[in-house]
């Protein structure tokens, strides 16, 4: 009789979380400036074929805002579902957690009324932004309002505390993670305020609390919530300045 054959099995190796790389990282990079050079293509041409657009080119810009969105998610798309088989949302943190949804509106409420004081105690000053141009009109007003709250949150979630986020914090830890993305999240609104390092500090700051909420939830559901109610605040003082009783 033989002895019974000894099978050693071999420990399983754990998946490397996130999954994806630096070289992913270029490549959504790459994807995404192609995607960009694309649509300001398309806005040239047609601004050469409608000449109104040269002189007021502001109907182009929610358009190519929601354009710049859809090729975030392409980008994404192509890259997790041809390299890895893997689905976009699940892969970037969209997973359910316990947190009531208004607690996270009241708390993302709540955080830009503490940036708004923190930027009165900075003196933050008037710049001319995008936005006053955006939203001249009530209908571009509201069309703005509804992206600003929903789309823009979502989107922004996914690329700086859903994929980036993660990776920096794999090669250099949570608490360095959350902060050089809320570094790049600053830098990268920095433009919309004329480079005024006021505007590029409140909203870091305002990417460290989204970044922590993510990294103690591990969803971007929460901090995508939250930051459609810290923006909501900033739309209703729009809306006020525009068309409240003093007007």
């Amino acid at each position: 009789m033989l002895p019974e054959e000894i099978v050693i099995e071999e420990p399983a190796v754990p998946s490397r979380e996130p999954f994806w790389g630096y070289s992913d990282l270029a490549l959504v990079l790459g994807l995404l400036f192609a995607s960009i050079a694309l649509i300001v293509l398309v806005c040239g041409v047609l601004v050469f074929a409608a000449p109104a657009l040269r002189d007021d080119p502001t109907p182009l810009l929610l358009p190519t805002q929601f354009a710049l969105y859809l090729f975030i998610y392409i980008c994404f798309f192509l890259v997790f579902k041809f390299r890895y088989g893997k689905p976009v949302f699940a892969s970037l943190g969209w997973r359910r957690t316990a947190i009531r949804p208004l607690l996270l509106v009241v708390a993302g409420a709540a955080l830009a009324m503490a940036i708004s004081a923190l930027a009165a105690v900075i003196h933050t000053p008037k710049v001319k932004s995008p936005i006053d141009e955006i939203t001249k009109t009530p209908l571009s007003l509201a069309v703005f309002a509804v992206m600003a709250v929903t789309i823009a949150p979502l989107f922004e979630e996914l690329f700086f505390r859903g994929f980036i986020q993660p990776l920096l914090s794999r090669s250099f830890g949570v608490t360095a993670g959350v902060i050089l993305t809320a570094v790049l999240f600053g830098a990268l609104h920095a433009p919309e305020y004329s480079w005024a390092w006021q505007y590029a500090l409140a909203v870091t700051i305002a990417g460290a609390v989204f970044g922590w909420i993510r990294a103690r939830t591990q969803s971007i559901i929460p901090s995508t919530i939250m930051h459609g109610g810290y923006n909501l605040v900033f739309i209703v003082a729009l809306i006020y300045m525009k068309y409240g009783p003093h007007k």
